[in-house]
């Protein structure tokens, strides 16, 4: 038993080194140039900043530029919600040259939308710092930590019926572990690109349309502020009721996406792991 348990020490050893040396690798590939020194092509790290990455080496190892991967998927997104977001502060502020109490109610939505959306922008910005910096807190803190703990409950643990129901458990854990932020952040640029692409870029075109009537409209009521009459009013009103009802779409479908999916996602596969070990350790 003492064997087993000396086998099992030294797995667990080489597992928290051999994290601790990934992370620190993948750290190192970010840190570095983009450009590697040609002198030093037979190292990991210019192995790891070097050439194609398959999807799963881009989810465990941030990207060294945000160009690839799913990094490049949020930055895309995050590029299409600031072009949504200038339409509607553009309408806003035709709204608000009118200066006309008919249309209070439309600027009242257009500021709540600009607020929404830049929520939403800024939930993009934290998942892609999230998952940036993500895999070094797993591969250099949360692995090696989980295999300290599985060590010290191998040789305190009476019970020696489960020792391998302990280690399952703990490699069980340690996997969906470095998983769970990648899967979750992926599952919602998937649904983005795949399920809902075809109604978020009809919205998207819409709304950048009109974002540029828009801006015109902006245009010839500063020229003619003195004489502003009923028939911009109207033509403000038409208008921003358009970008109004694209843009409260398409901010539904992306705080679904971004925000609550997820949510579910993690909490899906925390709930899952739990359920697991338990069945693992039962």
């Amino acid at each position: 038993m003492k064997l087993n348990k000396l086998l099992f020490t030294i797995l667990f050893v080489l597992i928290a080194c051999g994290s601790l040396l990934f992370g620190l690798i993948s750290c190192q590939s970010v840190n570095s140039a983009k450009k590697p020194d040609p002198k030093d092509k037979k190292t990991i790290s210019a192995l790891l900043t070097t050439g194609p990455r398959s999807t799963a080496a881009s989810l465990l190892i941030p990207e060294v530029d945000s160009n690839k991967g799913v990094q490049k998927e949020l930055k895309e997104k995050a590029l299409q919600i600031r072009n949504i977001l200038d339409a509607v502060m553009t309408m806003n502020g035709a709204v608000d040259l009118l200066e006309s109490e008919a249309l209070a109610p439309v600027d009242f939505v257009l500021k709540r939308l600009t607020g929404t959306l830049l929520w939403i922008y800024s939930s993009l910005a934290f998942q892609r710092v999230l998952l940036s910096f993500s895999s070094f807190l797993i591969f250099i803190l949360v692995i090696p930590v989980c295999a300290l703990v599985t060590i010290i409950i191998l040789w305190t643990h009476k019970d020696k019926a489960k020792l391998y129901k302990i280690v399952i458990a703990s490699v069980v854990i340690s996997l969906v572990t470095i998983f769970a932020i990648p899967a979750s952040v992926a599952s919602s640029t998937f649904m983005c690109n795949k399920i809902l692409a075809k109604k978020i870029n009809t919205l998207t075109a819409s709304i950048e349309s009109n974002g540029k009537k828009a801006y015109a409209l902006e245009n010839e009521i500063l020229k003619a502020k003195k004489g502003a009459n009923s028939n911009f009013t109207t033509r403000a009103k038409n208008l921003s009721e358009v970008i109004i009802e694209d843009a409260i779409d398409y901010n539904v479908i992306n705080l679904f996406v971004f925000i609550f999916i997820p949510i579910v996602v993690l909490i899906f596969i925390f709930f899952l792991t739990r359920y697991a070990a338990k069945l693992i350790l039962a």
